[in-house]
Parts: structure tokens; sequence; C-alpha cells
């Protein structure tokens, strides 16, 4: 093999994919509502390895090799707060600064991953999902841009990021916008954008990343629980604000696994309906409906209306929820 070949192969090696998402985010997006076990609309923000590989370059034995570059010196990551555990909700990353056509945030952890996901309003609500990753992703992590998939560096603060577009005289992706940069602790977060018409959306969306905060923060909940079963495990739990689709201004549904059975709780304004399966047991109290509904109430260990039983309200008013939600 010539040195011409061997350069060729090594190439072609530090330039292959990372092997591919464990879960794909688009199909949890569109299915997840019809999922056996919620009803929900939620982004999974699962972790990808991303291969990284450069610097290969390959050598004649008859040449001497050249002395290897130095190591570029990273910013030693910064450490991230452990997750309180009486909180079953807890975001990775918060919004800060967003544009006028926001009307809430919504927030998901569990089986459909977690994310925060500012929301407007509208059939075709615009969208800004924000997601955290472990490692830097595969460039096209969810195998949609047809092998096109190319970075535009952008500067996001103090920080070097990029669009991921299909075009890169197109930043913005025609309106499916991606934007990721490196996080203070070591971690990759990113944007994904759409139905979001507004003047000068690169710098809009540039404003969103750098006003972005990192860091486990719980995010309060209407309601308290005592005596969760120990056997009881978080299945998913999100806090949704879709007036337009479910007629409640904002809907908190948790569920949890045990020994194969799902119990699920949504509490909601009076109106809202009930989540999971199995036969709900609701209760109306301190202006708020709460709904338990277990499908295997012996796996579980406990019934719905003993569950119900366990659960105090906290009323309308955000200001007077808890993030100290268990125990």
């Amino acid at each position: 093999m010539t040195d011409h070949e061997l350069a060729t192969k090594l190439k072609e090696l530090a330039d292959a994919p990372a092997p591919p998402p464990r879960i794909d985010i688009e199909r949890a997006r569109r299915v997840g509502g019809r999922r056996r076990r919620a009803r929900t609309t939620a982004l999974v923000v699962g972790c990808a390895v991303v291969v990284t590989a450069g610097g290969l370059t390959a050598v004649s034995v008859f040449r001497p090799t050249p002395p290897a570059p130095p190591a570029a010196v990273l910013p030693k990551p910064v450490p991230v707060a452990p997750a309180p555990t009486d909180d079953p909700l807890v975001a990775k990353a918060s919004f800060g600064w967003l544009p006028e056509p926001i009307k809430g945030i919504e927030y998901g952890v569990g089986d459909h991953g977690d994310y925060a996901l500012a929301i407007g309003r509208g059939e075709l609500a615009p969208m800004i999902w924000l997601g955290v990753f472990d490692r830097e992703p595969p460039l096209d992590r969810r195998h949609d841009m047809g092998g096109q998939a190319v970075r535009v560096p952008v500067r996001i603060g103090d920080r070097d990021g990029y669009w991921v577009t299909t075009d890169a005289g197109d930043p913005l992706n025609h309106g499916n916008s991606y934007l990721r940069w490196p996080t203070p602790d070591g971690r990759w977060a990113e944007l994904n954008a759409y139905y979001l018409a507004l003047p000068d959306l690169q710098q809009v969306l540039l404003r969103v990343a750098g006003e972005v905060t990192i860091g486990n923060r719980p995010v309060p909940l209407p309601l308290h629980i005592s005596g969760l079963p120990e056997t009881f495990r978080v299945a998913d739990v999100g806090l949704w604000r879709r007036p337009d689709s479910d007629g409640v201004p904002w809907r908190a549904v948790l569920q949890y696994s045990s020994n194969g059975a799902l119990a699920t709780i949504t509490v909601s304004l009076p109106g809202g309906r009930a989540d999971g399966l199995g036969k709900p047991v609701c209760t109306t109290k301190n202006g708020l409906k709460a709904c338990v509904a277990i499908d295997q109430p012996k796996a579980a260990g406990i019934t719905s209306q003993e569950l119900l039983s366990r659960i105090t309200l906290l009323g309308p008013d955000e200001s007077k929820w808890t993030t100290h939600v268990i125990g």
C-alpha cells in the first residue's frame, strides 16, 4: 500500500460517522402521543456518543516523523450540582430571554428524554427545544439530513458554536434550525427551533442561546406526595402548557413504573382530562383537580384511591408550588 493509499484510508476512518443515537428524537416527538404508557408530546433528548478523530497522517518509513503538535488546552469543566431527589422534574438547562411569540415553557424528564421547550400558541405553535448532551452529538444525529449536514461556525457568547444545516448558505436550515455550543461543564447544548417566523431570526436564536443557563434546576410542581411506595420509579414526568390542545392552561403528569405496573398522576385546573391506563380516581380540592390511574394495582402494591389520598394539592397560584414534591 502506497503512502497516498494509507493516508486516504486513515482519512476515511476519521470521517466515519458515529454510531446512531439510542433514541430517535423526531419519532418520539411525533408518536409520543400514541405511546402505550403516555399521551404526551415530548422531545427525547437522548445522549449519543460521537467518535472524534483528527490529525491522522501517513508518514513514509523513509522520512523522519515530524514532532506532534502540542495538545490543545481545554477549559476545565465546571462541576455539575447533583439533582435533588425530592423533585421528579429537574431541568438540565433553563431559558433566559425569549422572543415575543413564546408564551410558556414546558419541561419533561424520563423515558421520553430530558428537555425544556419554549412554546407559543396556535395549531402550528412556534417551538424552541433545548437539550443537553453529555458529549458532542454526531452532526446529523437524527439521520434526517440525507448525509448533507454541514457546520456553519458562529460565536455564542464567549464560546465557539455552530449551526447544523444542509445548506451552508442558509444556517437556519430552511426553518428547522439547529444551534449547538459547548457548555461550561463540558457538555453540549442544542436549540432546535421551528414554526418561528421572525425578522433577524439568526440573531434572535443567538440571543436565546447566549442567555441559556446550564445546570440542574428543580421545577416547581402543584402537588406534594407523602409516602410514595419505594418500588415506584420515574417513567415520565412533564409540565405542559397547551391550552389550544387540551383546554387547560397547564397540566402536570407524573408517571411511575412499579413491578411492571404504571401509575399515572394528573394535576390540572378543573376540566382537564386524566392521563394514563386504568380507570382514574379523581378529586377536586384547593382549586385543582387530581386524578390517579394505576393499570395493575396488585403489581403496584397500592390502589388508585390510596395513592390519591396521599396527594396534597397546592392550588393554581404557581408562586405557591413546591420543588419538594416527594416525602
